[in-house]
Parts: C-alpha cells; structure tokens; sequence
C-alpha cells in the first residue's frame, strides 16, 4: 500500500455528501408490521454504520502495519444479545467479529476489534507511538501529518476525533441539510483504536471527543437511509 496515496488523502478539506431517502409503511396492516418495518430500517441504517467503523478501523490498520487492505468487512445484524442491544457479525474472509450494541456511534464496542487489527503479531498485543509533539494544541495540518507519521498513536486519534468533531459541528450549525453520519463513523474509528493502543485510558481530547460524539450521535435522525457514496482514505481529511 505506497504511503504516496495517503498524503493526498490528508488534504485539509472535510467534503462528506448524503442523500437520504424517505418511505412512509401507510400500506402496512396493524402497529405490528409498522413496527417491524422500523426495525427492519434502523437494522440497516446501523449494519452501515457498524460496517463503515470498520472500514476506518481497517484503513487505519493496513496503513499502520504495511498491509493491503484487500475486501472489506461485511456486516449483518445477527438478532439481539442478553441485554437487548443488537447484535453484528463482521467477517472478512477468515476473521470474524461481533459487535453488540445499540448505540453504534459509541467506542467502545469496537475496542476489542481494533486491538485485534492494530496488533503487532499473534495474540491481541499492540504498541503504541510515542511522541513528544505537542498534540493537545495541534490543528488540522499538524495532526494531519502525525497521523501519516505515528498511525499507532493513541493520542493522536484522539487529537483528530476531537478536531473531526469541532469541525463537524460547525457544519451542522451552518447546513440543516449536512449528513455528519459518515463523519460520525470516523470518529468511532479513531477512538476506538485510541482505547486499543493507549492503555492507560482516554486522556482529555479523548474525553471531549467522545462526549461530543456522544452529543452529535444524539441529534441524528433515527432510520436513515445510509448515504449513496463516501470517501474511505486510511484517514479522514480534517478542515481547519
């Protein structure tokens, strides 16, 4: 995978597009068959979701460990788990997963999985960069280029999560009309990994960057059609 690539990617510019596509279930007999229906709708929105963390997390792996990406994921909702959240088998050839949660926009959850993909060889052990920018006052060209540089530093995802996330907002703000889901995943991704790799927990950008996650995760619709298209560099372009 020639590193050349990716500095294009790392372009200071944040362009994400959605089309949603809406339906009403007024030809459904009875509460029953809307409600399946529903569900059935937000299964899918999230099999999405789910499948477009992975990607980033994917990405963001095979850049780190010099490997090619080759076939995405593929994700199906496998029913519910004990506690109610629902469940998703991720298999890629050999590899297989299960992610349950009901909050897809959430770390957490793939935390596991992305120590297993950011590991260094057998078993589930990782390292992490060290680095001794100034990250916690990094901008968009900065982080930019530590990302290319240390793509196994936890604080440095956290770093590009919470910049993601500021910038995200501002565009929420600005359009009424701007789909933040694909901008939403990537900053999963980058918290996920951040968990995997840094050990000692989330520090401050990462505690920002997941409660703004939390708060941006909060105001989507529910049941979106997923977006017609999205980019899928190792790293997702940031704005200043």
């Amino acid at each position: 995978m020639p590193r050349g690539s990716f500095a294009l990617a790392l372009v200071l510019a944040l362009v994400t597009a959605g089309i949603a596509e809406t339906g009403t279930f007024s030809d459904l007999s009875g509460p029953r068959a809307s409600a399946t229906a529903g569900d059935t709708a937000a299964a899918r929105e999230q099999e999405w979701i789910v499948s477009e963390i992975a990607r980033s997390m994917l990405n963001a792996a095979a850049y780190a460990g010099h490997f090619d990406v080759g076939d995405p994921f593929q994700v199906r909702s496998v029913g519910r788990g004990s506690t109610g959240a629902r469940r998703f088998r991720l298999t890629r050839g050999a590899e297989e997963y299960t992610v349950t949660t009901d909050r897809p926009w959430m770390p957490e959850p793939y935390t596991r999985m992305a120590r297993s993909l950011m590991a260094d060889g057998a078993g589930l052990s990782v390292t992490e960069d060290a680095i001794t920018d100034h990250v916690d006052a990094a901008g968009a060209q900065t982080i930019s280029r530590l990302l290319q540089n240390h793509p196994r530093s936890g604080v440095v995802h956290e770093r590009a999560a919470l910049l993601l996330g500021l910038s995200v907002q501002k565009r929420v703000i600005a359009s009424a009309t701007f789909d933040a889901r694909p901008v939403l995943c990537r900053m999963t991704a980058h918290l996920a990994i951040a968990r995997a790799l840094h050990a000692g927990g989330p520090t401050k950008d990462g505690r920002s960057a997941e409660q703004l996650l939390a708060t941006l995760a909060s105001q989507q619709p529910e049941a979106d059609a997923p977006p017609a298209s999205a980019d899928h560099p190792p790293f997702w372009v940031i704005e200043q």
